[in-house]
Formats: structure tokens, C-alpha cells, sequence
């Protein structure tokens, strides 16, 4: 199965049908979008379209492709009523998450406030492509860059055919065939084992936790999945959320806000969805399935 790195994470690409040379063209392909989306997206590039919005101090002419991110951005922060919010990006680097993650290098003896600030803050001009937001407010796109990138690069998939972006999955099978891939839903307790195994297809899983990236800061442990509610990385009774949606892009938005909410709220908040099943890992390993899963162990 061919792999590469990108977004922080491993990417792999499986095309079961194909020949190893064949599923390797794929493999470069769907490498292409993915470097072509870190280069555009990434906060931790200066030299990114992103990082130059970040820094500007005026409305900002920004490219189609941005402006389309930042508007799928302003539907999911209203479909979640605020708690996914890009502008958690200066509670993360407040934090110490301000380059890209590698275990100790975020480590730091003290935290810094970001000033308040909401998604509502920024305007958006579709006539003419302008964002508009206070100087203060810095945007971190990266977790529905990640997924929304799956789901383009799904499109090169023949079908069977699987782009897993770090856990972050767009699965595609033969129609008319029932699933036909198994996905094992990690212990967060102990990567070395999975908690159960599903049966997916022509689906998308993401999973969010808040075992992987964690650093020491202020005296205690931080992570990446900020509660914009606190400014601080979130407290809740859930360690680990997995969701299955019809896009990546969905899933990895739902996954986060989950885990924020927690359990009561969060799975309140999913009953809103027809179409949306989710495991949920409570800090305590309780285990709860919500909605229509196929689980063949565990």
C-alpha cells in the first residue's frame, strides 16, 4: 500500500484492483493534491495564502479555492452553533501549538491568553472573494482542509479504492456489493490494540482524540482540540470520538465537535443527523454507539 507524509500526518492509498505500478500513479496523484492543499492551507508555512491572511491587517482579496474553505467553514460553525470555530488558531498557538507537532517540541512552562474572538467576527464577501477580520483574529483550517482534501482526492479512486489521511477516510466500493472494508477503531488507552472493527463502504470516518498530540504547558498537559467556549483545550468526559458520514470533510467537523461537547451533549447534538453513526470513548473507556454500525468484532 503506498504511503506519504503530508498535512503532519501519514496518507495511504489502496486500490486493491490495481497493478503495485498502477496503484503507485494513483498514490502520486493524490500526493499532488495534497501537497498542493498544505501549500495553500497550512498555518505553519508563511509563505501559504493562509498564513499571508492571517497577517493582513485589511480586507484581503483571497483565491477561489480559500474562499470556498472559508465558507464551507462558516456553515459547519453554524451547523455546530459556534463550537467548531477557526479562530481557535491563537488559542493554539497561545498554547504552544504553533509549528507543526512533534512529541516534546510544543513543550512550554507558561501559556499565553489569545484575545476573545468568534468565526462570526470575519466577513465574507462572495462577490468579490474579501475577507474581512480583525487584525487579532488568526484562522486554522487544518483539520476540514484534511478531510475536505480526502474527499477531492477520493474522486481519483477507482472503485474499490481507500485514501486514508491519518485516520481522516473516504472508502470506496464495488456498487451494489456491500461493504467491503474493515476498519478498526483505535483504543485510545493503547494504539496498539482496537477496540472493535467495523464494516464500511462508500463511506467516510474520522476519528478525533485527545491521546495523540498532547505536549506539557502552564504545569499541566495540553492538546490540540480547543473548546472556543474556553480558549482552552477541551474538558470534556470523551477522549475519543470516531464518526462515519458521507463526506471526510462532515466527519472530521463532527468528530471535533463531539469530543468538545461531550457525551450528554454531543450525543444530543448527533441526533440531528439521519445519516451520521458514531463510537464514542469516555475518559472513563465506556464505550457508546450511536447509530447504524456494522461492527463485526467487538
Amino acid at each position: 500500500m503506498p504511503t506519504f507524509g503530508a498535512m503532519g500526518t501519514e496518507v495511504a492509498v489502496h486500490a486493491p484492483g490495481l497493478a503495485r505500478a498502477d496503484e503507485e500513479r494513483l498514490a502520486a496523484g493524490v500526493a499532488e493534491i495534497f501537497a498542493r492543499s498544505e501549500a495553500r492551507f497550512s498555518r505553519f508555512r508563511p509563505d501559504s495564502e493562509l498564513s499571508r491572511l492571517n497577517a493582513a491587517d485589511r480586507p484581503t482579496v483571497v483565491s477561489r479555492a480559500l474562499f470556498d474553505v472559508l465558507q464551507s467553514a462558516r456553515r459547519c460553525f453554524a451547523l455546530t452553533d459556534g463550537i467548531f470555530d477557526p479562530t481557535v488558531a491563537a488559542a493554539l498557538a497561545g498554547h504552544g501549538y504553533d509549528r507543526p507537532f512533534t512529541a516534546g517540541a510544543l513543550d512550554r512552562p507558561h501559556v499565553e491568553r489569545a484575545p476573545a474572538c468568534s468565526f462570526a467576527d470575519v466577513v465574507l464577501d462572495e462577490a468579490t472573494c474579501t475577507v474581512d477580520k480583525p487584525l487579532h483574529v488568526r484562522l486554522d483550517l487544518g483539520g476540514i482542509v484534511k478531510g475536505r482534501t480526502a474527499d477531492h482526492a477520493a474522486g481519483l479512486l477507482p472503485r474499490p479504492g481507500v485514501v486514508d489521511a491519518g485516520g481522516d477516510a473516504v472508502l470506496r466500493d464495488v456498487e451494489h456489493e456491500g461493504p467491503r472494508w474493515i476498519v478498526d477503531v483505535e483504543d485510545p488507552r493503547d494504539a496498539r490494540r482496537a477496540l472493535l472493527a467495523l464494516a464500511i463502504g462508500d463511506r467516510a470516518v474520522a476519528t478525533s482524540g485527545t491521546n495523540r498530540r498532547r505536549w506539557a504547558a502552564g504545569g499541566g498537559m495540553a492538546h490540540h482540540l480547543i473548546d472556543p467556549r474556553t480558549g482552552k483545550p477541551a474538558a470534556s468526559d470523551l477522549v475519543q470520538v470516531t464518526i462515519v458520514a458521507a463526506s471526510a470533510e462532515l466527519a472530521e467537523v463532527l468528530a471535533k465537535t463531539v469530543l468538545v461537547l461531550g457525551a450528554r451533549d454531543g450525543g444530543a447534538f448527533l441526533s440531528r443527523f439521519d445519516d451520521v453513526a458514531a463510537i464514542l470513548v469516555g475518559t472513563d473507556g465506556d464505550v457508546r454507539r450511536i447509530g447504524d454500525l456494522e461492527v463485526i468484532d467487538g
